[in-house]
């Protein structure tokens, strides 16, 4: 719970220092307009724990669109991804692992804000949903359902055609069959390129 205030924290703060930057780069008559759609490939890395459990460090990578749906820049995105939502644990001194390789859904808002020539801030939040593939319910603890759902927030960055993203996924369902609640919680940082939509 800690760990998820501190990033839902970073990205206020972040939200803050991008709209002051936003105000001074407006007043100099430097402000743009984004582009109305965009949409390209992503990957990078993530950072999948759930609770009880030690996290794991994986690739992901996948598509993402969005459009605007406003008159102000405030965006709708929709994106498609693999990730590994699995987790590490020590078996009796050995470290074990327990992959779910998933088809991960997000559904974000984001505003763009202009912050200078081609450089775009975007700070996002939605739902997300994922669909796990290789079915985990050999777990003791476990639920075996492979459906997961939760919150997503975070913070991009557009210059030119060149993505940049770095958020959190907060799970919500309870995985957990015995007394304790077992969710998931995932770091992830990407990279891409727009080949629709260029700034």
């Amino acid at each position: 719970m800690k760990k998820t205030f501190k990033m839902m924290l970073a990205v206020a703060m972040l939200f803050t220092v991008t709209l002051s930057a936003n105000a001074q780069f407006s007043s100099s008559g430097g402000d743009r307009v984004p582009d109305r759609f965009h949409m390209g490939i992503r990957g990078g890395l993530t950072s999948n724990s759930w609770t009880h459990y030690d996290p794991l460090l994986f690739p992901t990578g996948g598509i993402a669109l969005d459009f605007q749906v406003a008159p102000v820049p405030i965006f709708l995105g929709i994106g498609m991804n693999y990730a590994n939502l699995g987790f590490k644990y020590d078996s009796y001194g050995d470290t074990e692992t327990v992959d779910a390789h998933s088809i991960h859904m997000p559904l974000t808002a984001s505003y763009h804000i202009n912050v200078a020539p081609n450089l775009f801030i975007n700070p996002f939040a939605g739902p997300f949903f994922s669909y796990d593939l290789t079915d985990i319910e050999d777990e003791d603890d476990i639920d075996d359902s492979r459906f997961n759902y939760g919150f997503r927030v975070g913070c991009g960055m557009n210059f030119g055609r060149l993505t940049f993203d770095l958020g959190y996924d907060l799970g919500l369902k309870n995985f957990g069959n015995s007394d304790h609640s077992i969710k998931t919680g995932t770091l992830f940082m990407t990279v891409g390129f727009n080949w629709a939509g260029s700034r």
